[in-house]
């Protein structure tokens, strides 16, 4: 029997066995090991590039010049257009909980099966720099009126947007006058998840067929989803149209507003002219879909490859307001923001399914953007984690449940020591951490908004479904996980996008 030194005396036999790991890291949920969550949501972050995000590819930077031009030649289509505008162009799609849209419906795209990777396109239309009365917050909800005066500038406002307008502000709300400061005009540094384009129009507006899909295309299918929601560029009629066109006045109380409604169907019946102009480009990338959801188009562009892929942009018209608006907070686990982050955006968001009405939602995109390099990256992971875990779940419905999980990463941020967030091998518990928290917020149908003091963000309807399908994941998180990486495995073979997915469909 061999022999071994231990300590200062001989010991003979076998060593002796490693202390017993206290059974701490144990999910008392689930009965899965924190470790081997962690060990997977690493293995997830390295198949979908996560580290450092993703660089940007060809495919991704032809799209993008593609998207950018086609905006390009809807101004040379509709003066009203700004000519030269910030774009803020974010990473994955609405669907992905980019931002809050309300209760809007998303149509019925699912990553995967319909694109490869999504991005959402904010396109200010409107600017306000604060000067005067015009927008009007409601202090106890999320949503804002924006009056137009008849003149800006010696120029007739109401004139040149006369078939966007909406009724006046209804007198019984509570509203209260936002000003603002000047606008900054610094451009954006995040390249991960937005660029600052200089629109170069290089596509021809020659006629060519209506129809924008090709039989013969492998992505035919995708161009018929199949839902009685889906508006095809011949589908626009003025059934889309909810608000009414009111009469001017020169009472205050009684300016006409700007109709996110009506905003949202002209640019799509703008950008739909333009796209059945367009010859294809050898070379470039194909407009193969594009349909009006509520207030915002999302079109689906085919990359020339090899290997082809398909990307989904939402696009959604907006307004760019300078300043902070009433009863926002300060953030403190952050430290300062950026100048340049103090402003907003309006967007259209669920109201615009209620007729009569000229409701924009508050958007706070470019803070989130500013806030996101500050998060520690284990919180990061996690987050991505649960969201990839939770997109199954939420594909083809209007569950905000996205966004709420997002909302609740800068909560965590606020609540919890920033040693902890920042530990490696905490990455599985905060992961876990999430989705219990999202499911006491879709129990409860609301959450604090994270942007402005006393305002809630609605679960909205089927919430109760989701919590049982929230739950029954919850019960087995390690299976889930396994899932999405294999999912991510088989999609980075099949070629993806910058490793965020992909494959030919």
């Amino acid at each position: 029997m061999a022999s071994a030194v231990w300590g200062s005396g001989t010991w003979w036999g076998p060593p002796p066995p490693a202390p017993a790991r206290p059974l701490t890291d144990i999910d008392f949920c689930s009965g899965a090991q924190l470790q081997e969550l962690t060990q997977l949501i690493q293995e997830l972050g390295v198949q979908e590039s996560w580290s450092d995000g993703p660089k940007p590819g060809a495919d991704l930077l032809r799209a993008k010049d593609f998207v950018f031009s086609l905006l390009g030649l809807v101004h040379r289509r509709d003066p009203r257009f700004p000519a030269q505008t910030e774009l803020l162009l974010l990473r994955g799609g609405i669907r992905e909980g980019s931002l809050d849209l309300g209760h809007a419906p998303l149509g019925p795209y699912a990553r995967g099966p319909h694109y490869d990777a999504g991005f959402t396109l904010l396109v200010p239309v409107f600017s306000l720099d604060g000067s005067g009365p015009e927008l009007l917050l409601d202090l106890e909800s999320c949503y804002a009126w924006l009056r137009l005066p008849e003149l800006v500038l010696g120029t007739s406002v109401r004139e040149a947007w006369q078939d966007c307008l909406g009724p006046p502000v209804p007198e019984e709300r509570d509203l209260i006058g936002q000003t603002a400061s000047e606008r900054s005009s610094k451009e954006p540094q995040n390249s991960e998840d937005y660029y600052v384009p200089k629109p170069e129009p290089h596509l021809s507006l020659e006629k060519s067929p209506r129809d924008l899909s090709e039989p013969g295309s492998p992505h035919h299918d995708v161009t018929d989803i199949g839902s009685p929601s889906l508006k095809t560029f011949s589908d626009v009629t003025e059934a889309d149209v909810e608000c009414t066109v009111p009469k001017s006045s020169d009472a205050p109380g009684e300016w006409p507003t700007l109709c996110p409604a009506q905003v949202a169907a002209w640019f799509f019946a703008t950008l739909a002219r333009v796209a059945e102009s367009l010859v294809p480009v050898p070379g470039a990338p194909r407009l193969v879909h594009a349909a009006r959801h509520a207030g915002f188009t999302t079109i689906l562009l085919a990359t020339p490859g090899p290997p082809r892929r398909l990307l989904l942009f939402d696009l959604i018209p907006v307004v760019s307001v300078a300043g902070w608006p009433e009863g926002a907070r300060s953030h403190s686990w952050a430290g300062p923001l950026a100048s340049d982050s103090a402003s907003f955006y309006l967007v259209p968001g669920g109201s615009t399914e209620q007729p009569g009405t000229s409701r924009w939602q508050l958007c706070f995109a470019r803070q989130e953007l500013a806030l996101k390099p500050r998060i520690p990256e284990p919180l990061l992971q996690a987050h991505a984690a649960a969201q990839a875990l939770l997109r199954p779940l939420v594909a083809g419905t209007r569950a905000a449940a996205p966004y709420l999980l997002r909302t609740l990463l800068y909560w965590a941020c606020e609540r919890l020591p920033a040693l902890y967030l920042a530990r490696p091998e905490n990455a599985g518990a905060c992961c876990l951490g999430l989705l219990d928290e999202l499911g006491r917020v879709l129990e409860a149908g609301i959450l604090p908004h994270y942007f402005l003091s006393g305002r809630k963000l609605c679960a909205g309807d089927g919430s109760v479904a989701l919590l049982g399908s929230l739950a029954q994941l919850r019960g087995d998180p390690a299976h889930a996980l396994r899932a999405a990486v294999e999912e991510a495995k088989v999609a980075r073979k099949g070629g993806g996008l910058a490793g965020m997915g992909g494959g030919v469909h």
